[in-house]
């Protein structure tokens, strides 16, 4: 339970009521609880794309300008906007952070930790059109051969990876 704690740190006010929140078990885990209207605060994970998009048999990396990680090398990837299309965010996030065009060839896999609230849905992709220039949230864009990429810095990336190589 400790860590559900952690994932609820930030959490401190009722966004009902505006109470201060305290802590209680309820449904066998460590919630926000609100002593002055009663409501428990049920934290959603937050949803991430990332896409291993291939560019003439060469992985598209991105390198991070913002944390965490930054000036890291990385898969495009980020948030999954509320009430938008999982799919539609990964082709996004390859635009916005490479402008490079992305069509989705497979779902690879969901990856998450416990203690963590991000949840990542990866997929792979080829690059169909676009002209490569690093988004507002990167600083470089290139590409590497799968055999020569540079250390990734998050803590699924080699599973990912792994399981990537793996598709049929």
């Amino acid at each position: 339970m400790e860590e559900e704690a952690a994932v609820s740190r930030d959490v401190v006010y009722c966004q009902r009521c505006g109470h201060a929140l305290d802590q209680r078990e309820i449904e066998h885990r460590l919630r926000p609880y609100c002593p002055g209207c009663g409501y428990v605060v049920f934290l959603d994970p937050k949803l991430a794309a990332v896409v291993l998009a291939l560019l003439n048999g060469r992985l598209v990396l991105v390198r991070r300008g913002i944390e965490p990680a930054m000036g890291r090398w990385s898969f495009p990837s980020g948030y999954v906007d509320r009430g938008e299309v999982v799919e539609d965010a990964a082709r996004r996030e390859v635009k916005e952070e490479t402008g490079l065009d992305a069509r989705l060839d497979r779902f690879i896999g969901l990856y998450s930790m416990s203690g963590s609230p991000v949840v990542l849905a990866v997929y792979s992709a080829t690059i169909v059109g676009g002209e490569m220039n690093a988004g507002h949230e990167v600083t470089d864009v290139l590409t590497f051969a799968p055999d020569e990429l540079p250390p990734l810095p998050f803590p699924h990336d080699y599973e990912i990876l792994a399981d990537w190589r793996d598709l049929p």
